[in-house]
């Protein structure tokens, strides 16, 4: 098996080595100079290495990568674009991976207790890792129930086992978008977890003069107080916010939008809105008018996404049936029924003025008005079929379900939905902080 390793520069290989009519060597200095290549191959440190991770550890990583993808469904057909465009202008900072808020306050009180015992040193993973697991064993310890109470890596700490994906690295964007974080070391705004991690050593800085003291950064100005007893191995540890982190959170997310505005995410916290759809008039009414139009053009989007995603998922049906003599109908009789609740909103959808939003590319538009002539003329899911399956493969290549019958054997995947904007996830966020005020 050839592992990746590469000779000491100059040495070449035994080939490169034999002598040429030119370079008259013997065949003895050659040999001489071929094993001695050989053996310090043989002895040379590895120019590259790798570490393996167990099945469920990579599918934890495909489950994390997966939902950041976009609205916690498989994106096979691309639109993740469309949804994190509109949920991060309406919900800044969230994700469909926060299901704790106050995973926001565990993080930084984290990031400060290290920063208090390395001041001035190199970046500790280990040392991150010990503090969550620390507060992690005491959340699992003050929970009844394990599954469903969004403790993160509870599987991987009850085995004595490092989490895939740590707290620190879902959450972290949430400190920086809700500016929770602050600027260090001479940067202009807060810094990602590499470029923290890289600056840590430099978190310390001392005065002009010999006796100049020490001053150590402040990485979350303002934060509030983590509980009494919060570097204790042992005591009850609550995700409930207390109602001076809760004040904190709002008074950010007042400024937390485009341009330092305020988000449709504050807007909501104000009114107390939590109602079970988005598309509610109370939603609509705690919007600014641009975000009004805003949502009008999202929730057509969604619909559009959700008669694709419901054809997709017909298709894989039909062609799983086809490869296993099977005649399996659930997605093929969800379908009709799918399209007809969003057919007037879907083909309501100005393409151009979502591209204007979005960004979206030529190829994502393309598509979308290719889905909408299908909806328009109300053609069999057959008629569909190519452009589904060249989206599909375009972006999956060969693992795309609709040309990999390997693939299809274990596909399983719940009816179509619309796309939701993290509203699910973020109706919890405006609850809790509503509780605790």
């Amino acid at each position: 098996m050839n592992y990746g390793l590469a000779p000491e520069p100059g040495l070449g290989t035994a080939a490169e080595a034999a002598p040429t009519s030119t370079a008259k060597k013997s065949a003895g200095e050659v040999r001489s100079r071929v094993a001695k290549q050989e053996r310090m191959m043989r002895s040379a440190a590895p120019a590259i290495g790798w570490f393996m991770l167990s099945e469920a550890d990579r599918a934890a990583a495909n489950r994390l990568l997966a939902s950041a993808s976009s609205d916690g469904t498989r994106d096979e057909l691309g639109f993740a674009p469309i949804h994190f465009a509109f949920a991060d202008r309406f919900f800044p900072g969230t994700s469909v991976q926060h299901a704790q808020l106050r995973y926001v306050f565990f993080v930084a009180w984290s990031y400060q207790e290290l920063l208090s015992s390395t001041a001035g040193e190199r970046f500790s993973i280990d040392r991150l890792f010990e503090i969550e697991r620390r507060y992690s064993r005491r959340l699992i310890k003050s929970v009844e129930t394990l599954e469903g109470s969004g403790i993160s890596g509870w599987t991987k700490y009850e085995a004595d086992q490092r989490p895939v994906v740590r707290a620190s690295t879902i959450y972290w964007t949430a400190l920086r978008s809700w500016r929770i974080a602050t600027p260090v070391a001479g940067l202009g705004e807060a810094p990602t977890e590499t470029q923290l991690r890289a600056l840590w050593p430099r978190l310390v800085t001392r005065e002009d003069g010999d006796d100049g003291k020490s001053r150590t950064a402040d990485l979350f100005e303002g934060l509030p107080a983590p509980p009494p007893g919060w570097r204790n191995k042992t005591g009850k540890l609550e995700f409930a916010l207390l109602a001076r982190e809760a004040r904190y959170l709002r008074r950010l997310w007042e400024a937390a939008g485009r341009g330092g505005t305020q988000p449709l995410l504050s807007r909501l916290i104000e009114q107390g809105v939590t109602t079970e759809s988005l598309w509610s008039a109370k939603v609509r009414n705690a919007a600014t008018k641009p975000d009004r139009e805003a949502l009008a053009l999202a929730e057509r989007a969604a619909s559009v996404a959700c008669i694709a995603r419901a054809a997709h998922s017909a298709l894989i049906e039909q062609r799983r049936n086809a490869d296993r003599n099977a005649e399996d109908h659930r997605h093929a009789d969800a379908l009709p029924g799918l399209i007809e609740e969003h057919r007037d909103m879907a083909l309501d959808l100005d393409v151009a003025a979502l591209r204007t939003e979005t960004r979206i590319d030529n190829d994502l538009a393309a598509f979308i008005e290719t889905v909408m002539e299908w909806v328009r003329e109300r053609r069999p899911l057959d008629a569909i079929a190519n452009a589904l399956t060249i989206r599909e493969r375009d972006l999956k290549d060969v693992r795309a379900y609709l040309v990999n019958e390997q693939r299809r054997r274990d596909w399983q995947k719940g009816i179509a939905t619309p796309l939701d904007y993290r509203w699910p996830v973020v109706r919890g966020m405006i609850q809790c902080v509503m509780e605790a005020l």
